[in-house]
């Protein structure tokens, strides 16, 4: 729930630009209406790294429900917001409490769950940070359409202040997973008994595989956010589109995940995770193209569902995989570490995506009539196809395809801190 809450954060406030612009007047210009979601996103994108060396001080379960507190009152600060700058500052704060509770919300439930349930399990905490994202623009022009944009902010008041209370009553403290520097890595083979292996890991450590999920991190964000940035906004600057209709509009994507998410984890726990994340990657790429090649100004609804459809599937997949496969690459004592370097890429990525799909649509097009906007949404389109044909690349090396207790081995063995196995791959 806390996931949900958090991710629904970044992009709640695409569908309710228009009404905010309208409040605020002059003062809430084109840069400072991407600074609204950016404010949110960059504490986001350079605090992680931060929070498993706090969380080894203070503890996982007390700084998680501190920046739950964080993050209500950000809301709070938000929805009070009488001004652009006000507002701006208020979406750090938000921001700040984010940066904690998403990765820490996955280090909590990977600590408890054992090794032959992890993958249904983190595909569910995956898919509902996507579900949370995709969402967003519909949530928030459902709020606008019926109340008005401060409650986008004063929804999260409530539900922030029970999930703080729920954490203190039903959560326990986990047992600490120091992030080293340094740390060994202790692996076994058939053939050679027992060796002891160093490897440098900055973090969350260095290995190619680790490196992947990173980079599918990054290009997956990156290319998401940059479009429906754009993508979000065209059902209203272009069609005329109310802030309702333009959410629901983009229903069928935002809905896949509930669908598809359940699917891919049982999936995911024959597979692997690897083949999921390339086939979310594909679906992107191929949702980015369909509408790079069918949107005008006069589209109709139904040549744009496919790219909807298509969209919504390969975000479910990828959201889904990639907690698996991050751990699946990762020590279990490394883990919050590489929770922490990883949700720091992923909003680095978003960042850099809604930046560079700006400079790129500015550049191909404006926002002076439908025809300009479509034109110049086209360019961050194909720009966004191509960011998941990398991400393609990047998911077909992503290490071990999945973590599989050794025969004979009871499942909670596979979490025991004293020896860290090697993940066999499949």
């Amino acid at each position: 729930m806390a996931v949900f809450l958090c991710g629904l954060d970044h992009l709640v406030l695409l569908t309710a630009l228009t009404a905010i612009r309208s409040d605020f007047g002059r003062e809430a210009d084109a840069a400072a209406a991407g600074w609204f979601v950016n404010a949110y996103l960059v504490p986001v994108a350079v605090l992680p790294p931060l929070v498993s060396r706090f969380a080894a001080r203070v503890g996982q379960l007390r700084l998680f429900t501190a920046a739950l507190v964080v993050f209500t009152a950000g809301s709070a600060a938000a929805a009070c917001s009488a001004t652009a700058g006000f507002l701006t500052m208020a979406r750090v704060v938000q921001g700040t409490g984010a940066a904690a509770i998403m990765p820490l919300s996955l280090t909590l439930v990977a600590l408890v769950v054992p090794v032959h349930r992890r993958p249904v399990l983190l595909g569910v905490w995956g898919a509902l940070g996507g579900l949370a994202v995709a969402v967003g623009p519909l949530v928030g022009g459902a709020v606008v359409q019926w109340g008005g944009w401060q409650y986008v902010f004063w929804l999260n008041v409530p539900l922030g202040c029970f999930l703080a209370a729920a954490a203190r009553v039903f959560l326990r403290e986990p047992p600490s997973a120091p992030a080293a520097a340094m740390a060994p890595t202790r692996s076994r083979s058939a053939a050679a008994g027992q060796s002891t292996v160093w490897r440098f890991l900055p973090g969350s450590g260095v290995s190619r595989g680790l490196l992947a999920v990173h980079a599918c991190g990054f290009l997956m964000h990156a290319g998401v956010f940059g479009t429906v940035f754009w993508l979000a906004q065209f059902p209203q600057a272009v069609q005329g589109h109310s802030p309702w209709e333009a959410g629901l509009r983009i229903l069928p994507w935002t809905a896949m995940p509930l669908v598809v998410a359940p699917l891919a984890g049982l999936m995911m726990g024959r597979t692997g995770a690897r083949p999921v994340l390339v086939a979310g990657f594909l679906l992107t790429a191929a949702s980015s193209g369909w509408f790079a090649l069918v949107l005008t100004p006069q589209s109709d609804y139904a040549m744009q569902l496919p790219g909807l459809l298509a969209g919504g599937m390969g975000m479910a997949l990828f959201f889904t995989a990639a907690p698996e496969a991050l751990l699946a690459n990762t020590s279990e004592r490394c883990a919050p570490a590489a929770s922490g370097v990883n949700s720091s890429v992923r909003e680095i990525g978003a960042l850099a995506g809604v930046g560079a799909s700006t400079v790129l649509f500015t550049y191909s097009g404006s926002t002076a009539g439908p025809a300009m906007f479509t034109h110049g949404l086209a360019a961050v389109l194909w720009a966004g196809a191509a960011t998941a044909g990398l991400g393609i690349l990047a998911a077909a090396v992503t290490g071990p395809a999945r973590i599989r207790v050794p025969a004979g081995k009871p499942a909670a063995a596979a979490l025991d801190p004293a020896v860290t196995r090697r993940p066999t791959v499949l």
